[in-house]
């Protein structure tokens, strides 16, 4: 008995959505025409974003309370059951829960391959919007959890084991800094699931893109005017693209399916349009945002100066000011400079695409991110080109659609 590397395979699919409040139906049945998209590939897991059928932006508990259900009741299980059955895998969905005593929550739903409830996660970092409908935080804070798979992975001498993965979920927010007030560095979400070890991370979302309006924006009326004006050149209604989808399969053993609808182009925009002009080639990627989630996982990325701060022994004072409630500091701990130095971790990006109420504008380019754990003595770049961070394939900012990828990574077992 002893360590193991093991080599974990798994085919997972991502499902962009745009739903729109008070059309469930539609959203369910372009949901569904999506996963029959990739259902013949016999993916283990299947992810779809935040809120992925009700549509996000409510505005107070009344609009909200006739979609909270129990995380057995309605809609979005029903949805993941019938998926999970069907295809004999593990689905993931984020829908909005019904607490006891009057609570909700934002929560997303981990459903197992026979249809069972294999763990419901909360929302641990409230955004303005589920503040508006009174959204409680998850009181058990950031929660990691064990999914089970079966046959998923191989150790060196080609023997086949099941797995316990160390698993977790976050919702969009929980990637930020609390309240957007708490110290960019302490990356809460990320330092956690570090220190616990996390291997899989998965995180269904409603992140907003950079043309959006909000709370902060100086000027709405004119915000909202460039939202207008650019779906309008963009030839799309005010809520986005629905029903055109872009599909990006590619497989280990060399299946290829790219699909791209029309052109989702700006050949030219107004000099004024400011950031609202971003919103362009929708099926690309916004790379702000891929950079920002990136960087968000500080601890797990390569950074050389780890080893300054472990020989200069500059963690101690830092670590002391959060009184043993964590052991590491973006990403380095005063037994090793970097935690998680030649280990794997696999990030599921999932996030809606569209807009909602003219003023909400969704940034898509939900995929796959693989953390490989080399290079901690060299990279110096902070973003998404950083070596240690290996980009598997990403959608688009601005169409509904599937992403298919054969992922592998490894882990290590007492066997």
């Amino acid at each position: 008995m002893g360590l193991k590397r093991l080599t974990v395979n798994l085919r997972i699919a991502v499902v962009q959505l745009n739903p729109q409040i008070g059309h469930l139906e539609e959203t369910v049945v372009r949901a569904h025409s999506l996963v029959r998209r990739v259902e013949r590939y016999q993916p283990d897991i299947v992810v779809f974003p935040e809120f992925a059928l009700s549509g996000y932006s409510f505005h107070s508990r009344a609009e909200i309370s006739a979609h909270l259900c129990r995380p057995q009741e309605g809609p979005a299980w029903e949805f993941c059951q019938q998926i999970s059955r069907k295809l004999s895998c593990v689905t993931v969905m984020g829908y909005p829960e019904r607490g006891d005593n009057q609570q909700a929550y934002n929560s997303a739903l981990v459903v197992d391959e026979e249809g069972k409830l294999a763990f419901n996660y909360r929302k641990s970092f409230l955004y303005d919007t589920d503040e508006e409908w009174q959204c409680a935080e998850n009181p058990a804070g950031f929660q990691a959890f064990e999914l089970p798979l079966k046959g998923k992975a191989r150790d060196h001498d080609g023997h086949v084991h099941d797995v316990k993965l160390r698993s977790a979920i976050g919702i969009c927010m929980d990637l930020s800094p609390y309240k957007f007030k708490a110290p960019f560095q302490e990356c809460e979400f990320s330092t956690y699931q570090l220190e616990h070890g996390t291997e899989l991370l998965i995180v269904p979302m409603a992140w907003l893109h950079a043309s959006s309006v909000t709370r902060d924006t100086a000027d709405p009326a004119t915000g909202k005017a460039e939202i207008a004006r650019t779906m309008d050149q963009l030839g799309l209604p005010l809520h986005g693209s629905q029903n055109q989808f872009q599909v990006n399969i590619k497989l280990r053993d060399g299946t290829c399916e790219e699909e791209c609808p029309g052109n989702g182009t700006l050949t030219s925009a107004p000099s004024d349009a400011g950031v609202a002009s971003s919103y362009s080639d929708l099926s690309r990627p916004d790379q702000q945002n891929l950079d920002y989630w990136t960087i968000r996982f500080m601890p797990f990325l390569a950074c050389k100066w780890r080893e300054n701060w472990f020989v200069e022994k500059a963690l101690k004072p830092i670590l002391a000011k959060f009184k043993g409630s964590r052991f590491t500091y973006l990403g380095s701990s005063l037994k090793a400079p970097w935690l998680f130095e030649n280990k794997n971790a696999l990030l599921v990006l999932c996030n809606r695409c569209g807009a909602e109420d003219g003023a909400t504008v969704y940034a898509g380019s939900s995929g796959f991110l693989k953390f490989n754990g080399q290079y901690g003595n060299e990279e110096e770049i902070l973003n998404s080109s950083n070596r240690s961070v290996e980009l598997l394939g990403n959608l688009g900012k601005g169409y509904e659609g599937v992403i298919v990828r054969d992922v592998s990574f490894e882990i290590e077992r007492d066997l």
